[in-house]
């Protein structure tokens, strides 16, 4: 039976998991504004996770100890490209035909789907306060992202943001279960590795780029590859220590950092209700990090 984690080592863990959620998000923004340059989508894809994983490779072997991996453990890493490439090509393939915000939303759903499998895959509870935190983080990000449509929406865009949903579920879940026997680090590398081949052939099926290709935005993608290499590393460390519920909600943030990023670089005004918004996310963190004896136990 695993040795539980001290205090100390669950909050560096929860730290590391913020700090991975705005990686994440730098990763995002950056790429938007390659794709703003003319880049397109798929492209953008191939390009920022081929960096990162690069960066990986050269992170194992001049910072971190690197480690080998039993094959079991191995093939579930490079299973995980798989969740990899459905949250990339669903995520940002659902703003084509919907509403980003509400693209957004439906890819926080994930956390909802990975509270179910934790109860199969790690026998977590399904707690009212876990539901609770969920909840709220969910309805904060339905604030934060201020929901308008109008008339019906595209079938495509909505399966595209739930393929993205489970997606991140199923690569919460897998990697948590995959890093008990192996080192968080290898099993990053492969995933990522995994992932960037399936961006790779996806790209090639497709034609090849369809976009512009600009010195500008090639190093936007790579400055987007690092945040994304800095996001998945401190992920993986976090996630080892915390498990995949808590993780599932401090990635809630991701939304957090965005609004407070556009609002800083890009001028934008936030309104009082994505305050609010903000304000029940990072409630919902709370509560399901540091409540009064949680700490003394992974939860």
């Amino acid at each position: 039976m695993p040795n539980k984690p001290k205090n100390e080592s669950i909050l560096f863990g929860i730290v590391l998991l913020l700090i991975s959620g705005l990686g994440f998000t730098c990763g995002v923004l950056i790429a938007k504004m390659a794709m703003n340059d003319g880049i397109d989508i798929n492209t953008s894809n191939a390009v920022r996770y081929c960096w990162a994983t690069i960066l990986l490779w050269i992170w194992q072997k001049t910072i971190s100890k690197p480690q080998g991996i039993m094959p079991r453990e191995r093939y579930a890493a490079l299973v995980l490209g798989l969740a990899v490439f459905l949250m990339g090509v669903g995520y940002l393939g659902a703003t084509r035909y919907i509403p980003v915000s509400l693209s957004v939303l439906i890819f926080y759903t994930g956390p909802f789907f990975i509270i179910i499998i934790s109860r199969f895959t790690e026998n977590e509870p399904i707690t009212v306060l876990r539901l609770a935190a969920i909840c709220m983080a969910f309805f904060g990000l339905i604030l934060i992202m201020g929901i308008k449509t109008t008339g019906s929406l595209p079938i495509r865009g909505i399966l595209l943001g739930f393929t993205a949903a489970i997606g991140m579920a199923l690569f919460v879940t897998l990697s948590s279960l995959t890093i008990r026997k192996a080192s968080p680090q290898t099993v990053n590398l492969y995933s990522l590795f995994s992932g960037t081949l399936l961006f790779g052939l996806f790209l090639y099926v497709i034609g090849g780029p369809t976009g512009t290709i600009t010195l500008s935005g090639v190093l936007k993608l790579i400055g987007s590859g690092l945040s994304i290499a800095i996001g998945y590393i401190t992920f993986f460390s976090g996630l080892k220590i915390i498990g995949p519920v808590k993780a599932s909600i401090l990635l809630n943030a991701e939304p957090v950092y965005t609004i407070a990023l556009a609002a800083l670089f890009l001028g934008e005004r936030l309104s009082p209700n994505q305050f609010l918004g903000a304000a029940l996310v990072i409630t919902s963190i709370i509560l399901i990090t540091i409540k009064p004896g949680s700490l003394s136990r992974r939860n």
